[in-house]
Order: C-alpha cells, then structure tokens, then sequence
C-alpha cells in the first residue's frame, strides 16, 4: 500500500441490530475509489458504505475532483429498500459534495443478478446525474475513468 493509498471495508463501520449482507471494499489511490463488491446486498450494508465512503474523504479539501470504479463479484441483486437507500447514498454524497466526477461499474456476465440489477442501477445513477458506465472489464473501466479525470 503506498502512503497516498486508503483502504477500509464497509464491516468496520457496521452499526445497528443487523449486520450488513454483502461485502464491500474500499480503497482510495490517488483521485480514484476503487470499490469491490460481492452482493446480496441490503440496506445495512449501504448504511455503512455510506460511513466508509465519507471516512475516505476526510483529508482531502472541497471540491477535490475524484471518480470511483466498483468491481461487482459473486452478485449484484438487491431489494427495492435497498435499491432506495443506495438512491439517498449518492443524493448524500451530492449534497456534501463527495460525489465523483465519473463512475465505472464492472459486472461480468458472471455475477449473478446482472441482467436484471444493471438497468436499475442504471436509474438510479441517471437520476442522481451521475456520469456513468458500465463494463464488462476493468480495463476498459480504467481507460474510461483517465479520460474522464
């Protein structure tokens, strides 16, 4: 891990009666999240994405500029409460101002829920006016991500 390198996972930030379903690591290198995810999710889990997610930026100043890349694994089904929450998660984020520049999704054909979950998500980050894609491959999220930053 270099010095400018932040790591955390959302079980750190785990409060309440339930634990968060899913997994969820974050680390921050440079101007880019990278977030790898393995759903199911629920809505724990996306209460404490959003501790994890303003604990990364707590040194850096307003307005720094920053994309984010998550790298869904093993699944990425989620219910409508949980779909909601992760909906107010980037609405919080663009009311403190710790909403990325860009935002790259990762989900193979393989992880289970694609086909069903990507358009949803797809919603919810268009009516959060988020600049989004989605990709098969994380080297052509990574491209995509320098060329927007």
């Amino acid at each position: 891990m270099t010095p400018e390198e932040i790591r955390t996972t959302v079980s750190q930030f785990a409060d309440g009666m339930f634990v968060p379903h899913g997994r969820v690591e974050l680390r921050r290198a440079g101007h880019v999240v990278y977030l790898e995810a393995s759903g199911p999710f629920n809505t724990e889990a996306i209460t404490a994405l959003g501790a994890a997610w303003r604990g990364l930026f707590v040194n850096l100043p307003p307005g720094a500029m920053f994309a984010d890349i998550a790298i869904m694994h093993q699944s990425v089904m989620a219910s409508p409460d949980v779909l909601a929450a992760f909906h107010g998660f980037l609405q919080r984020n663009t009311t403190d101002g710790l909403a990325p520049k860009a935002v790259a999704w990762v989900v193979g054909p393989e992880v289970e829920g694609a086909e069903i979950m990507v358009p949803r998500f797809k919603k919810i980050y268009t009516e959060a006016g988020r600049n989004f894609r989605f990709f098969e491959k994380l080297p052509d999220a990574e491209a995509w991500i320098d060329s927007e930053l």
